[in-house]
């Protein structure tokens, strides 16, 4: 599976090219990888597919032309798995009031309160009958869930995370899935964030730490690759 060719290299000084030469080749897929699809509701795509910058003010939680420049190829991933039987799991927010402890929340962004119907599943990318939602409430998918336990009664052995933001949850979510033991692959065309240094800079230090960021075409091919394996098996 390949690295996005180019995608850091106006980032690069030479102690960081050092670093990735030196980085050591991780395992990727194993033999029941999920997808972990990290807050992909539809409050990050409020306002349309307009530049962050002119939604700032109304819609402060909107990731705008970046989120929307991710579906397409998130819903050929989702197409793509459900077709070889690779899980999808779904991460959103809990929006129950009896689990908000005021005034603690999951960021220090300068929050409006939306209309909690904006954190439904986008539409496209909402779950299908018998997949698994995870209600969080902090920025991991791991953090205060029953995510690991779910993963262990579905023996899943490696992630594929997709999803928002980069910086931030999805970057939480794959730290807390490596100190479990997961092997985590990132898709970068997959992954966004409101503002593009972020995303980069969190992309190359998630790919030398702690995951393999990969792009989406050899994604989809490996999923075809893969072998289908029984449910019980």
């Amino acid at each position: 599976m390949k690295t996005p060719a180019g995608l850091w290299d106006h980032l690069l000084d030479d102690e960081t090219r050092a670093l990735l030469e030196r980085r050591q080749p991780r395992p990727i897929l194993g033999r029941r990888p999920a997808i972990l699809a990290v807050d992909l509701y539809d409050l990050v795509y409020d306002g349309g597919p307009r530049p962050v910058r002119e939604l700032m003010e109304k819609y402060p939680a909107s990731c705008g032309e970046y989120a929307w420049a991710a579906l397409p190829g998130t819903v050929e991933l989702y197409e793509t798995a459900r077709a070889h039987d690779v899980p999808i799991i779904h991460v959103t927010y809990d929006t129950r009031a009896e689990t908000n402890p005021k005034p603690i929340h999951p960021t220090n962004r300068r929050r409006r309160q939306p209309d909690l119907n904006l954190y439904r599943l986008k539409v496209e990318l909402a779950n299908r009958p018998g997949e698994l939602v995870i209600y969080k409430k902090r920025a991991s998918a791991f953090f205060g869930t029953p995510t690991c336990a779910f993963l262990n009664e579905m023996k899943i052995d490696s992630l594929i995370v997709v999803g928002e933001s980069t910086s931030g949850c999805v970057r939480s979510s794959v730290v807390e899935a490596a100190s479990y033991g997961y092997p985590v692959s990132v898709v970068a065309d997959c992954v966004y964030d409101r503002y593009p240094l972020n995303h980069e800079v969190s992309l190359l230090d998630m790919h030398l730490k702690y995951a393999t960021v990969i792009d989406l075409a050899s994604t989809l091919a490996a999923l075809r690759l893969r072998p289908r394996l029984s449910k019980a098996g």
